[in-house]
């Protein structure tokens, strides 16, 4: 009996919690910081059953895979967000589409979502296009149909008042839609 309790306990230990989840990654640079969080169905479905979101849309948000991005501007000038820049592919080839604001929206129309919950969700995601000014941070989820492949991220950033300074490439490997706790 005790061995079975030991054992048990053993399976709730942080160490074998983490090692399920999938670890952020970051990306950083004298120019940029990009942080990728990876974030569980059940972790994005429980915060959006906290805001009320009814449970037909709250199986949407299960079907898809949310990273938390976040993101620093650590240079003396603009840099440009646009994540048409941003190319996601798994390690066998195959390209991986996010999922766009728009896809979300007639989505959610489709369902007749109150607008309320739209405004949340659209509130909750990374902006498409955004210009940083120095020492400016951003924050959002990104959002991909869900795999269990392991894929790479590709992005580029513009700077420069006019983007016409040098591009910043970011690559991060390995990347992995959470899975749900056990």
């Amino acid at each position: 009996m005790t061995m079975i309790l030991g054992l048990s306990l053993g399976l709730l230990s942080p160490a074998v919690l983490q090692a399920a989840t999938p670890a952020q990654q970051v990306f950083e640079t004298k120019a940029l910081k990009l942080v990728l969080i990876p974030r569980s169905a059940q972790q994005m479905a429980a915060f959006y059953e906290g805001r009320g979101f009814p449970a037909e849309a709250i199986s949407q948000t299960r079907e898809a895979c949310f990273f938390t991005v976040g993101l620093h501007n650590k240079t003396q000038g603009s840099l440009w967000l646009d994540t048409a820049n941003w190319q996601f592919q798994t390690d066998d080839g195959g390209p991986l589409q996010a999922i766009s604001r728009e896809a979300w929206q007639q989505r959610w129309q489709a369902m007749k979502l109150p607008l309320a919950y739209q405004s949340t969700f659209r509130w909750t995601l990374l902006p498409a296009e955004l210009d940083f000014q120095p020492d400016e941070r951003e924050g959002g989820n990104i959002t991909l149909p869900r795999t269990d492949k392991a894929f790479t991220l590709k992005a580029r950033f513009a700077t420069g008042k006019d983007r016409q300074g040098p591009a910043i490439h970011v690559e991060m490997k390995n990347l992995r839609c959470a899975g749900d706790s056990p």
